[in-house]
């Protein structure tokens, strides 16, 4: 979703794994969260001097079940290799394309949001595959050189996580999800990491399930607009 407007806008990203239903739990609560995102930010960023707060935040969305979503398989996997070792070629610069523009695309986010079902302890292979296409030395973070480590270009912006199950959470020995999306996304600054877990969709009412989880991914988005409006003034 976007809309013109005079005035810089910052941008939501919600990245969804979600594919089942466009009506699902997880999805419902997503777009409850960005809605109430906006119109918080709205409320504290702009002072009632825009009309619309989807004119001040700019919302995009990437659907990773997407057949037009880019594949990080061997070959391309080649190309891009190739190309972060000074090729030319058209075919390598053509597979490299799509990588770099998702790389740009998250990096442009100044609030990051990924909707994910729990498989097996862990996130669906087409989010994986995003992660793959999208997280990539000197695309989207430093790669190690003789200044240090790998290290992320910015720091401090939220990344909010909202995950569903049929059945309860796993132990927290057991749970690869958030401690995965938070330290891959860290790498890429969004080191700012919160979590929404949507349980129990198979054996309770998945209504009163919803109810709760929004209340919570509301606290979040409040939390998060506070946090970037501070840091906005610090660095003024």
């Amino acid at each position: 979703m976007t809309s013109e407007s005079k005035i810089d806008k910052d941008k939501v990203r919600n990245t969804s794994s979600q594919f089942l239903t466009r009506n699902s739990v997880t999805d419902r609560v997503a777009t409850k969260m960005v809605e109430h995102l906006m119109h918080h930010y709205h409320h504290h960023m702009c002072e009632g001097d825009v009309d619309k707060p989807e004119d001040v935040l700019n919302i995009e969305e990437c659907d990773v079940w997407s057949s037009e979503m880019a594949k990080f398989d061997r070959e391309t996997m080649v190309h891009v290799w190739k190309v972060r070792h000074g090729s030319k070629d058209e075919s390598d610069l053509a597979a490299f394309k799509p990588i770099k523009e998702l790389a740009e695309q998250m990096l442009r986010a100044d609030f990051l949001v990924i909707t994910s079902p729990v498989w097996n302890f862990s996130v669906p292979y087409a989010l994986k595959q995003y992660i793959d296409c999208a997280v990539q030395a000197d695309l989207s973070f430093h790669n190690k050189d003789e200044e240090g480590p790998s290290r992320p270009y910015f720091t401090g912006r939220p990344l909010i996580v909202i995950s569903s199950s049929g059945g309860k959470a796993p132990s927290v020995h057991e749970d690869y999800v958030f401690p995965f999306l938070s330290r891959v996304f860290a790498m890429c600054g969004f080191d700012d990491a919160h979590r929404v877990a949507i349980e129990g969709l198979a054996i309770e009412d998945k209504e009163k399930c919803f109810e709760r989880a929004v209340e919570e991914a509301n606290c979040i988005a409040d939390k998060v607009v506070r946090i970037h409006k501070l840091q906005l003034a610090m660095n003024e």
